[in-house]
């Protein structure tokens, strides 16, 4: 038996917004034990907080032998992450075609830990909201299959945080559908998941999962301190991002890509052949 805690409301959606970009304060915890957190007026769930059911162990040795990228953020302190499952086309980067992230040929072992446990955790949610899971289903029904982690899950794509302290934001390229949130932790102080309309500040202790609608709910990290040498906090983030939607069958998708790059190409050598003729001239 899943227990029910009620929490207030403490902060409009619009206040919440306010804060999107501000660094998380140090803060308190006040979400600290295993349960379904609900809405004290309308009793409609918010948050899910318990303890994995299983491969702990696993996704701890997968997330500690990743190797991770380094993005410097504005306010000069740098994110260490890695995403999995399934990617997008982003022509920004000169990714032409949907495709599964690099991870899943660079460390497939790994990967497949991750994408595994989306099941386990699609399961927890079915389980524990049936109504909910079922409508989010028919949401994610939208991407083909070959594009969402498995035929069963929830979701497309994730990403692994590496002592990551994230300011306010909102989950905004994702479906309006919950989110999975594992932690493993070592040695760490600080580093809880702040939900500031609610007031939940939950400790995401080592080996427990949290569940929320990233793409509704403002949400940051607190700070965090290491307590020793090798302290580490990873929160692995499972999420279906709208964009896959878009997403053809594997074939299509190379197909395209291909003319894509072709045409890229063509272009880039015309304008070589005019900037020469420029410099004759």
């Amino acid at each position: 038996m899943v227990d029910i805690h009620k929490v207030q409301r403490v902060m409009t959606d619009k206040e919440a917004r306010a804060l999107i970009g501000e660094d998380v304060p140090a803060k308190t915890i006040t979400c600290n034990k295993p349960g379904i957190y609900v809405d004290a007026e309308t009793l409609e769930p918010v948050f899910i907080y318990l303890p994995m059911p299983s491969k702990v162990a696993e996704l701890r040795a997968s997330v500690l032998n990743l190797k991770m990228t380094t993005t410097p953020r504005a306010n000069g302190v740098s994110n260490v992450s890695r995403t999995f499952g399934m990617a997008p086309r982003k022509p920004v980067m000169r990714r032409e075609a949907c495709t599964a992230t690099t991870m899943s040929t660079d460390q497939p072992d790994s990967h497949s830990v991750l994408v595994d446990l989306a099941d386990v955790f699609t399961q927890m949610m079915s389980d524990l909201l049936p109504d909910a899971t079922a409508a989010n289903l028919e949401t994610v029904n939208q991407v083909l299959p070959e594009w969402r982690m498995t035929d069963e899950s929830l979701w497309t794509s994730g990403v692994v945080n590496r002592s990551s302290t994230l300011p306010y934001h909102l989950d905004r390229a994702n479906f309006p559908t919950w989110s999975a949130m594992p932690v493993v932790r070592r040695g760490m102080r600080g580093g809880y998941l702040d939900i500031p309309e609610y007031n939940l500040v939950c400790a995401c202790r080592d080996g427990y999962v949290s569940f929320f609608v990233g793409q509704q709910l403002v949400h940051g990290v607190t700070p965090m301190t290491p307590q020793a040498k090798d302290s580490y906090r990873y929160s692995i983030v499972y999420y279906a991002l709208r964009g896959m939607k878009d997403c053809f069958t594997t074939a299509i998708e190379q197909k395209r890509a291909k003319a894509t790059r072709s045409n890229r190409e063509d272009n880039m050598a015309i304008d070589d052949s005019i900037s020469v003729t420029e410099e004759e001239a």
